[in-house]
């Protein structure tokens, strides 16, 4: 015990505040001594600089610390500059903290090994202010998870003096004082309260998701113009790497205020739920915020999410289900209420295809007997990951609490339980296929060119195709990305097989495994260490970002894009199947609409605009001095296009862009 107190003391020599409240009650149960490294980590939070605007905080949080809070994984470590520090001290924490390794198969990374987006409940905070939470809090079993969770609500009110004090010393006769010394802790009476609420909550919570402003703000709307004040939050949000928002069904005018003020801004990536009856007004504000090249908003099918998560969900009441939203690249989750794995872990299915294609082509009798062969072992490493996703879940029950969003999110304060052990009122996990297309294509190369015609036998394609054979050159073997009538039963069948095995899998926290295809920035690794494939895939090049056409391959037009993409399972593909269009900016105002409302029609889940045209791409990578706000959607979220690698950068350099 004295030893731990001599830990803490050197930790907070070396500045290390939160990682020295993990030692200053080390008789304490976990949940205990992480509340308390919580308000340390408040207590000693690097505010940035009031710039005078409408509110505070502002401006990009950047946290000194080797050891600090996470949103995601409790704990962001950077071990590497704490041994150089200090190596008796390090190695304490790194013990403390190494009780939880995930158990995920680290060939699946295609996207994230357990990482945990979520949206905490903004509407009911600046409703009820964090007072009532105090209240609701004391009220709680006199256990360590209640004056845990008072020592987080310390930590947050003396971050809140702090930044009160900020803006006192610069503007205190400004609306954002007055404001400031009423929220988060009383309730808003204004809107202009509530944004302010809102910032706060959100560099409080860590910069992740944003909720649902236009459906949690419109209860204080008096009829002002608080476009501006929505775009500083969202250039908080975009200057801390923030995430995801949704917008309707509900439009109001705040709607149509949130779309003006994402314009041209890279985050966050606003996703506007598309009803067949969405008002002309929303959509050509929408349609305008696209043109002006930031990505935002994407494109959501609210009847087909709706419709799935009744489905997959029944006990889900239909005003929980209202309150839907993408979170970190748009997995599936419900704000407020929620603690969703997203990404958990990801099956890498173009290499499970990989391998047996060359372990079982050559002496495969017929299609069937090789087709069933991958689906044999695909199931058998999905189990794989699936089981890893349920240990991981267990073992961060026991070692990881998060506090701060036991706190955020319902019901965990009126259970009494924590937010990684059941407390939230949803669970469920997201998992990310990886390759889905690129194994579409190459079963439609081999069943044509081995089977269906005997053009060559298994062993012959493989030596052709490592020869840097291009099977596109046979007129007769299908695509995906054309509307051909083959290509898509394949694409319906192969997308339907690979969801049927998350089928009546139970993660350990309960819930379903969600499958999605997000390849955001990840595509490129995934390829690396996969070998070619018969899809025209060269060895260790990228893979198919998400759902739509290979590179290069749609070469029919939009329209025929759109309704291959439509041919897959996509509702099944719930935890998001994500579809990446490249449009002519040009076309945009008459073109976009229509081919949206058929798509979704079609039974299409989503989809995400790029409109900035190639020769500015191949400028900015020449000269990226010049483009410094050029911004692609790249797969669930948007992205500065001079910060992609020189890879990504290509493939989306790459992509059609069709003019119509």
């Amino acid at each position: 015990m004295e030893n731990c107190i001599d830990i803490k003391n050197r930790l907070e020599a070396m500045g290390e505040f939160y990682a020295a409240g993990l030692f200053e009650e080390p008789e304490k149960p976990r949940f205990k001594r992480f509340s308390r490294a919580m308000r340390r980590y408040l207590e000693n939070y690097n505010l940035p600089a009031y710039d005078g605007g409408p509110l505070y905080p502002c401006g990009t949080s950047e946290q000194k610390m080797a050891i600090k809070h996470c949103y995601s994984y409790t704990v962001s470590a950077d071990y590497g500059r704490l041994y150089k520090e200090d190596a008796e001290v390090a190695k304490r924490v790194d013990k403390f903290l190494s009780a939880y390794r995930p158990s995920v198969v680290w060939g699946h990374t295609v996207g994230g090994i357990m990482y945990t987006h979520s949206h905490p409940n903004f509407r009911r905070i600046v409703r009820e202010g964090l007072d009532s939470y105090e209240e609701r809090v004391s009220k709680m079993k006199d256990t360590d998870m209640r004056d845990g969770l008072l020592d987080v609500l310390c930590g947050i009110r003396h971050l809140h003096g702090r930044a009160l004090q900020a803006v006192r010393e610069t503007a205190p006769d400004s609306e954002l004082y007055k404001a400031l010394q009423k929220v988060p802790f009383k309730p808003a009476d204004t809107l202009y309260e509530a944004i302010v609420c809102w910032n706060f909550i959100y560099y409080m919570d860590g910069c992740d998701n944003v909720g649902r402003p236009d459906a949690d703000l419109i209860d204080f709307y008096k009829g002002e113009d608080v476009t501006e004040i929505l775009r500083c939050f969202f250039k908080n949000v975009d200057a801390n790497n923030g995430w995801s928002g949704a917008l309707g069904p509900d439009y109001n005018a705040l709607t149509v205020q949130c779309l003006r003020a994402i314009k041209g801004l890279r985050r966050p990536s606003l996703e506007l739920r598309v009803t067949k009856d969405m008002p002309q007004e929303v959509w050509d504000a929408a349609l305008d915020s696209i043109y002006a090249g930031g990505g935002s908003p994407s494109l959501y099918n609210e009847e087909a999410y709706q419709n799935t998560l009744a489905d997959l969900f029944p006990h889900i009441p239909a005003e929980d289900r209202l309150c839907f939203s993408g979170g970190g690249c748009t997995e599936t989750m419900l704000v407020g209420m929620s603690n969703v794995g997203s990404l958990d872990a990801g099956i890498n299915v173009a290499a499970i295809f990989e391998k047996v294609m060359r372990e079982a082509l050559p002496e495969a009798q017929s299609f069937e007997a090789f087709y069933g062969a991958f689906l044999e072992e695909y199931c058998r490493q999905a189990n794989i990951v699936f089981d890893g996703i349920s240990e991981s879940q267990k073992n961060r029950a026991e070692f990881m609490p998060q506090v701060m969003r036991t706190l955020l999110i319902d019901d965990c304060i009126d259970s009494e339980k924590e937010y990684n052990a059941g407390g939230a009122r949803y669970y469920w996990s997201v998992v990310n296929m990886a390759g889905i297309i690129n194994v579409v294509d190459s079963l439609l190369v081999i069943n044509r060119l081995v089977f269906a015609d005997n053009a060559m036998s298994g062993a012959e394609l493989l030596k052709r195709m490592d020869e840097g054979e291009d099977f596109k050159r046979f007129s007769n073997v299908a695509r995906h990305g054309v509307d051909n009538e083959e290509a898509n039963a394949m694409a319906a069948r192969v997308s339907g097989d690979l969801c049927a095995v998350f089928e009546g899998k139970t993660p350990y926290l309960g819930g379903k495994f969600l499958p999605s295809s997000i390849q955001f920035t990840t595509y490129a690794d995934a390829g690396r260490g996969i070998g070619a494939t018969p899809d025209g895939r060269k060895n260790g090049a990228p893979l198919c970002d998400c759902i739509g056409a290979l590179q290069g391959n749609d070469i029919q037009g939009v329209t025929a894009l759109l309704n291959s993409a439509a041919s897959l399972c996509q509702a099944k593909l719930i935890g998001t199947p994500v579809l990446n269009v490249r449009l002519d900016a040009a076309k945009i105002s008459k073109a976009l609409q229509p081919l949206v409302k058929g798509y979704f029609d079609k039974g299409g889940m989503q989809m995400q605009v790029t409109c900035v045209s190639r020769e500015d791409m191949l400028d900015a990578r020449e000269h990226p001095e010049k483009y410094p706000n050029l911004v692609v959607r790249i797969g669930g979220y948007s992205e500065y296009f001079t910060r992609l690698s020189p890879e990504l950068q290509q493939t989306v350099i790459d992509r059609t862009s069709y003019g119509i």
